[in-house]
């Protein structure tokens, strides 16, 4: 994997960089090249990072995939660097979590893309942070540290969570999102356009022994939706952990954990077995780039999960270049409506003849 040029700042810096360090959210694995040089730990909120570091050999012992970093691996953290998240409330939850961890008179460093609004988010640092400051810009990139010193309140996971209550498409749903989550917070229009769309279907009479995948699950509101609907348990799907653990509190909160089985994979790499229907309001970004590589990849292997006569409903933004990517998958697809800048695609497993 090449390192982005956010990393390439930092190894320009990596004189600086000593004793025990943590990435809280290593962007490609760069974490190995300064673990030859240093004692790195690396937190992961997205399995195909944690899986690209565990490929490339990083100690398995200093890496975690989690929503939040468990004290019991380490702390007392000399350095501990942020790479500048798309969402600024998810940069203020990685701060929190991170400065207890931190050793008195040790740095939090924040490096981001110009285009990424890391310059604005130098502010952000100075809330636990001292002497708050630029310490290089290059590569069209930017790189500010602050120091800690003074000991800093307790990260208190439960303070996070947002709930709120959401009707739609005939029902109502008790959901609950954390920073990082897809649409936090609030129900995106896409995914109510495609659960309206979803009320009108007409599911197979033997829906009882349907097996059904939510990919790319969000919140949980597509999963949890589905299984009021038809009374089956889902299978949900996110390369994010913060998505995995909404979903989680989501069908807890309308005590449905018994019907959820949930799985961290990059695409459908830890996906076995075949569904009778896979939804979903699949991601189209990689950090703030649009990426079509991750829906297309999908698109290219849900036919390996699809039961024969199995069906695919995706929601998308009506400007993304699906279908011709559908049909080189499927065969075929059918639009089944557009409104409000949204299209949501229907396609199926076609029977063998």
């Amino acid at each position: 994997m090449n390192l982005n040029t956010t990393s390439q700042l930092l190894a320009r810096n990596e004189e600086s960089l000593t004793g025990k360090i943590l990435f809280a959210n290593p962007e490609d694995t760069y974490p190995l090249d300064l673990s030859r040089k240093a004692d790195v730990y690396a937190w992961s909120q997205s399995k195909t990072l944690f899986d690209a570091l565990k490929q490339v050999g990083f100690a398995e012992e200093k890496l975690v995939f989690a929503e939040q970093w468990p004290e019991s691996t380490a702390t007392d953290f000399d350095h501990v660097v942020i790479y500048q998240p798309k969402a600024k409330e998810l940069l203020d939850y990685l701060i929190a979590v991170v400065l207890p961890l931190v050793k008195i008179g040790g740095k939090v460093w924040l490096v981001g893309d110009n285009k990424s609004g890391v310059k604005s988010s130098m502010k952000r640092l100075e809330n636990g942070l001292e002497d708050v400051g630029k310490v290089e810009g290059a590569k069209h990139c930017l790189l500010y540290q602050g120091y800690k010193r003074e000991a800093s309140n307790p990260f208190v996971f439960e303070k996070w969570i947002t709930t709120w209550q959401q009707e739609v498409a005939g029902q109502t749903l008790n959901l609950c999102s954390i920073p990082g989550v897809f649409g936090h917070g609030k129900l995106d229009k896409g995914t109510e356009l495609l659960l309206n769309q979803l009320e009108q279907h007409r599911f197979m009479s033997d829906i009882a022994h349907a097996r059904l995948l939510d990919f790319g699950c969000g919140d949980g509101i597509i999963a949890l939706w589905l299984f009021n609907k038809t009374g089956v348990n889902i299978t949900a799907l996110d390369d994010s952990a913060f998505a995995l653990k909404a979903t989680e509190l989501t069908f807890a909160a309308n005590q449905a954990s018994h019907a959820l089985t949930l799985i961290a994979s990059n695409g459908l790499k830890e996906v076995k077995g075949r569904f009778n229907y896979v939804v979903t309001n699949p991601p189209f970004h990689s950090g703030i780039n649009t990426d079509y590589s991750i829906a297309e990849q999908f698109f290219m292997t849900v036919k390996q999960h699809l039961t024969l006569n199995g069906e695919l409903f995706v929601v998308a933004n009506d400007f993304l270049r699906y279908p011709p990517i559908l049909d080189a998958a499927l065969g075929s697809h059918t639009r089944l409506q557009r409104d409000k800048g949204y299209a949501i695609y229907h396609g199926r497993q076609p029977k063998k003849r």
